[in-house]
């Protein structure tokens, strides 16, 4: 639901439709676009395999043409502002799929997270992504221009509730963006972009990697070189950012700092 609160934040008149796909609290799939079946259709082909039994979330009320595409998928439960009254009848069809309604789905600035300890409790304000995107800054030869930072942005919202250490690789669709490969919750950053390639498979190609925090070796860079990816997006702030820096530019890869890392545990 904070994916697709933050979809509102990142939408606009050429794009105004969000979907995230979640499994297990991890986003599998996300996209915005210009037609919500769009937007539902470049989510699931993220990852089809791990989508199986997901839950959806949409930024709008969910169409007839929304309804008709996710047909017989098995999935747990969609949330929604709302469903057209065709939409919900053909999603009725499915036994024991959920239907929720949500009415506020303006973004939330800050939400307390609650985490229970022995003998005690801890409480975290946390808000959306608060990187400041008029301030990042390209560290690499290869320049990246302001579409690139809109993408970026996208990718930053999904990444921002996969768990750590974690990467996604994201791409410009035929009107919009969406994931294409999501590498969650590993104890080795590199890792993390393996897994994201095998999902991605040849959809990396042209791709961009965004990840949650820095790199503090090349060998992720060097990865993602292989699968085909051509920007970076990272926060920065390793000793060996230059490193890093250095292997993006013998590459021919262009490398975004954000200064801000969005840890997930």
């Amino acid at each position: 639901l904070r994916i697709a609160r933050g979809f509102l934040i990142d939408t606009d008149e050429k794009r105004p439709h969000g979907c995230v796909v979640i499994k297990h609290t991890n986003p599998c799939g996300a996209a915005i676009d210009a037609t919500q079946v769009g937007a539902w259709e470049n989510a699931l082909a993220s990852d089809p395999e791990s989508a199986f039994g997901c839950v959806i979330a949409f930024t709008h009320t969910v169409e007839k043409t929304t309804a008709e595409s996710i047909g017989g998928h098995f999935l747990e439960c969609i949330i929604a502002p709302g469903y057209d009254d065709d939409a919900l009848e053909i999603l009725s069809e499915k036994q024991n799929r959920r239907m929720l309604t949500l009415n506020d789905f303006t973004p939330r600035e800050d939400e307390v997270r609650i985490r229970q300890l022995d003998g005690g409790w801890v409480a975290q304000v946390q808000g959306p992504p608060s990187v400041d995107w008029s301030a990042v800054k390209c560290v690499t030869k290869a320049p990246a221009d302001d579409d690139l930072v809109a993408l970026a942005r996208f990718g930053s919202t999904v990444l921002s509730e996969v768990k750590s250490n974690s990467i996604v690789l994201v791409t410009q669709t035929e009107a919009g963006f969406a994931t294409v490969g999501v590498g969650p919750g590993q104890t080795s950053r590199v890792e993390a972009v393996r897994i994201a390639a095998r999902r991605a498979g040849g959809k990396a190609k042209g791709s961009m990697m965004v990840s949650d925090a820095f790199f503090p070796f090349r060998d992720g860079i060097d990865t993602a070189h292989e699968i085909g990816v051509t920007t970076i997006v990272q926060p920065g702030g390793s000793m060996r950012d230059q490193e890093s820096i250095d292997a993006a530019d013998e590459h021919g890869m262009a490398m975004i700092f954000t200064g801000q890392r969005l840890f997930l545990h």
